[in-house]
Formats: C-alpha cells, sequence, structure tokens
C-alpha cells in the first residue's frame, strides 16, 4: 500500500534512522576482515560490520519514509568511508533531499543520505532517490 507522503522541498530532512549495528561474527570466515584478529591487525577496532548490513539499515530508513513506492521506484548508491563499523556502535541514518525531478510517475525526491556513528563521524554517504507519492 502507498503511504501519503508530506510533499518535501530542497534541503528539508526525512526522518533518520537510528541502530545499534550487529552483525555475527564468524571466526572461520573467508573474509577476514569481519574477524577482530585481523582487523585489528590493520589498526582497526574490532570486526568491520558488513557494508550489505550498513547499507541495510539506510535503505530501511528510506522504505520507513516512501513505503511500497521505494520497492518499484527506489535507488541508491553509496560509498563506505571513516572506518566502517563494529558490534555494538550505534549508527544513524539520514537522507536530505538535495533536488526534486518531475517524471511522468510523478516527483522523483533526490537525497544525499548518509549515516554516522555515536562519535558523529561519518561512515557510510551516497545518493537516493524515489518518486514522492502524495495524496
Amino acid at each position: 500500500m502507498e503511504r501519503a507522503i508530506k510533499q518535501m522541498t530542497i534541503g528539508e530532512e526525512i526522518p533518520s534512522l537510528t541502530k545499534t549495528a550487529y552483525m555475527p561474527i564468524d571466526p572461520n570466515t573467508i573474509n577476514v576482515i569481519h574477524t577482530d584478529d585481523y582487523a585489528q591487525e590493520f589498526g582497526m577496532r574490532g570486526a568491520l560490520i558488513g557494508g550489505s548490513t550498513l547499507l541495510s539499515y539506510v535503505v530501511e530508513m528510506l522504505y520507513n519514509y516512501f513505503g511500497e513506492s521505494w520497492l518499484y521506484h527506489g535507488k541508491i548508491k553509496v560509498s563506505y568511508i571513516g572506518g566502517g563499523a563494529i558490534n555494538g556502535d550505534v549508527v544513524t541514518a539520514h537522507g536530505q533531499v538535495s533536488a526534486i525531478e518531475s517524471e511522468e510517475a510523478g516527483d522523483r525526491l533526490i537525497l544525499d543520505v548518509w549515516m554516522e556513528n555515536q562519535e558523529g563521524s561519518k561512515i557510510v554517504i551516497g545518493e537516493a532517490s524515489c518518486i514522492q507519492t502524495a495524496r
């Protein structure tokens, strides 16, 4: 079901989403960056949370705002920066309208998206867009 959402303007933020980051750590994984020993050997605080997990938090924020429209009209592209996240980090996903483009199906909101850790450091940056459905 599509939901009615407030017509947004450039510069406005959609509601953010805060989570405690968690990903099970498998000591036998072939992707060793996700193990404490390996990550700490290279100066990281611990085993890194997988990018797909962090992305899922950003996508959850977008789905919470756009509803089913996100499933049919959503687009996203992100980069991982700033050392990532480890289990127990409190991360917050944000989205701010940077442009609005008219399309046949409706207005597409272009959003700057990012995720910050509990220290306010950005760990994910990117852009997302979706058709804004209003009633």
